[in-house]
């Protein structure tokens, strides 16, 4: 069973378990260092169509390329009624990365109406630009590959990214070693206080459950009314 393969399986073992919403890493699907190979292990469309089948009233999300005419490191949001995909929007090409050499940009945020909640997605280094999601989401997920060098940045902009957008942010993370690279796993959820409600393993692949509080969105958009003045601003 080659790596695609295995991957494969891990997230149709996943349509077994208990959840509203699976997330995995980006480009959990090939790999995210694969540098020139890359073109070889973009995603296989039958496979998507198959997790559609199966997927019932959950919605899975995981990273893989894609091609279209250019390449790109994207993020697959599939559910029963629909296939959806997020095109990384800002693509690190310092220190290890090299993204711009591989993939297009992408050019426009993606929000999914997932049983009353809106869900932006975006994909790593998307984080640190406050133009990757709409305001008004009530939960970010940010799938990721990042090695430990840039641990102590993730660190500080995750639960930032929580308090400015009021929402719970769900951050999943690579874990382990890919060629020369150790990524630093640690994957979270994180409520709109900025907290932790779910923090998993550092350095070693783990996985978890949190339990998204609508209540605490509303109760923090009542305390703080940052949120509300910024859209009262964007529509003006």
């Amino acid at each position: 069973m080659n790596g695609v393969e295995a991957n494969e399986k891990i997230i149709n073992d996943t349509l077994h378990e208990k959840f509203d919403i699976a997330i995995f890493p980006e480009m959990f699907y090939s790999g995210y260092l694969l540098r020139d190979e890359i073109n070889l292990f973009y995603v296989n469309q039958d496979f998507v169509r198959t997790l559609q089948k199966r997927i019932g009233g959950r919605m899975l999300i995981f990273g893989a390329p894609l091609k279209e005419g250019y390449l790109y490191n994207t993020a697959f949001v599939v559910t029963a009624d629909s296939v959806k995909i997020y095109r990384k929007r800002h693509l690190p090409n310092f220190g290890p990365f090299e993204e711009m050499r591989y993939f297009q940009r992408g050019r426009q945020p993606l929000i999914v109406e997932f049983k009353g909640l809106r869900v932006g997605i975006e994909i790593c280094y998307d984080l640190f630009f406050s133009d990757s999601v709409e305001k008004g989401i009530d939960v970010l997920v940010n799938i990721s590959a990042s090695p430990f060098t840039s641990y102590p940045f993730f660190e500080k902009m995750l639960p930032a990214r929580a308090i400015e957008s009021q929402a719970y942010v769900a951050y999943v993370n690579t874990a382990g070693l890919q060629r020369n690279q150790v990524f630093w796993g640690g994957s979270r959820v994180i409520d709109p206080d900025g907290r932790d409600v779910l923090l998993l393993e550092k350095f070693k692949e783990d996985s978890g459950t949190a339990v998204i509080d609508t209540s605490a969105i509303e109760l923090g958009r009542r305390k703080r009314r940052v949120l509300s003045e910024v859209l009262d601003e964007l529509s003006e």
